[in-house]
């Protein structure tokens, strides 16, 4: 009887120990990072947020690698950083100027773990897509005095990449319909004229060009309403056979010469 006694006291003993370290196991919470991506004008943002209930670790440096999987960015050296407590509920960002790259297939490496010593590398991928730019043409005023140079805009308003033809802005007289000058970047090339070039222009990238009211005879341009017509496409003309669509700018105005200049 003895015996039974003190074995039934051993199994109590043992029992609530055992519940206990089920219990200890079962409210143990693991971190949970969640990295979402997401392109904002010319930069990538990485919102790395840990929705676990548990502190997260997270290596302080971002890389990034493209569809073959080189290495194209790297935020800072890997051996240098700092490893980041990221708190339940808490997110830290990366930031990444892709204003170099071209549209395509990416991947974000990420080292992320539940303890500060063993942190594992993840791969996100996202896409920058070629989402059509929307261009603005435009000069800086709506009418100008007498011999002042008229500033002339191309302005991409859209995400994706465009093509601006920077050579030949025509400048049109609309009273008479004549062509009276082009604007233009580059001469190096052409005989009579500037041949056709074009060049990518980014979001909220601008070329600007300014005409000094002069006709193509180095003449100044009479009074009246004038016009600006220049050529872009939404893909790189020298890779096949793109639609080279045209845009203008509203039309302007140059004021006649005033009378006491004339006098003078």
């Amino acid at each position: 009887m003895r015996n039974r006694i003190r074995l039934n006291v051993k199994i109590l003993k043992i029992v609530p120990v055992a519940l206990l370290t089920i219990i200890l196991f079962s409210t143990i919470a693991f971190a949970k990072v969640d990295v979402q991506v997401n392109q904002q004008d010319d930069s990538v943002i990485f919102v790395v947020k840990n929705v676990g209930k548990s502190p997260a670790y997270v290596l302080n440096a971002l890389t990034v690698l493209d569809e073959e999987g080189n290495t194209i960015y790297t935020s800072q050296e890997l051996s240098s950083n700092e490893v980041l407590r990221i708190n339940p509920g808490v997110s830290y960002t990366f930031e990444w100027n892709a204003d170099d790259v071209s549209e395509g297939t990416f991947a974000g490496k990420i080292y992320q773990g539940d303890e500060k010593r063993t942190l594992r590398a993840t791969l996100t991928k996202f896409v920058i897509k070629p989402i059509p730019g929307r261009p603005r043409f435009y000069t800086d005023k709506k009418s100008y005095m007498y011999g002042e140079n008229v500033d002339v805009r191309f302005r991409n308003m859209g995400l994706g990449t465009i093509y601006v033809n920077v050579n030949n802005w025509k400048i049109t007289n609309l009273d008479t319909g004549e062509i009276v000058n082009t604007l233009s970047k580059d001469c190096t090339f052409g005989y009579g004229g500037c041949v056709d070039s074009f060049e990518p222009l980014r979001f909220l990238k601008q070329i600007e060009q300014t005409w000094d009211q002069k006709d193509s005879s180095g003449n100044q341009v009479a009074a009246g309403s004038y016009m600006v017509t220049a050529e872009y496409s939404n893909k790189d003309p020298s890779s096949g056979r793109p639609e080279i669509k045209t845009i203008s700018t509203k039309k302007f105005f140059i004021k006649p010469l005033r009378k006491d200049h004339r006098e003078r």
